[in-house]
């Protein structure tokens, strides 16, 4: 079984899990790739967790050079968090609006230093030792009974 979100996540998460890179620690709710992948399930895992986050990385990347006021190159929010997270939504709403009715990024170009960069970062590992856990039911439940 999956372990939940801590409250405090849950309460905006919901049962979603967030993924980062290996510059993160391994947690229950945030998983990270597989440092070195032994299997061929934990290779399934590594290559569907690395391509959803160049996914999400590219879309960062255009919502934000649709938007400048969230690029760290064209404004800064000088707001408290949660005013700066709802500018973000509001500009994710919109970017979404964009999309669905086709009216082109003014910009229409990812700037260099938003490429998506795969970062290796030794030594972040597992904290709390149950996010290893929650990442290994993972692997076995939606890559380890691929060839069964």
């Amino acid at each position: 079984m999956v372990h939940p979100l801590p409250s405090r996540l849950q309460r905006h998460f919901g049962d979603y899990l967030l993924l980062g890179d290996s510059g993160y620690p391994l947690e229950p709710f945030l998983m990270t790739p597989v440092t070195n992948p032994t299997n061929e399930a934990e290779e399934l895992y590594y290559r569907a967790l690395v391509r959803t986050r160049v996914i999400v990385e590219l879309t960062l990347g255009v919502v934000k050079n649709r938007f400048r006021c969230i690029h760290r190159f064209g404004g800064e929010l000088q707001y408290t968090p949660l005013r700066s997270a709802k500018i973000v939504s509001a500009c994710l709403l919109l970017h979404n609006r964009c999309v669905s009715r086709s009216i082109p990024d003014p910009n229409n170009h990812l700037p260099e230093e938003d490429m998506p960069i795969e970062a290796h970062v030794v030594g972040a590992g597992d904290r709390g030792g149950t996010g290893r856990q929650t990442r290994d039911e993972i692997i076995l439940e939606f890559y380890g009974r691929m060839g069964v």
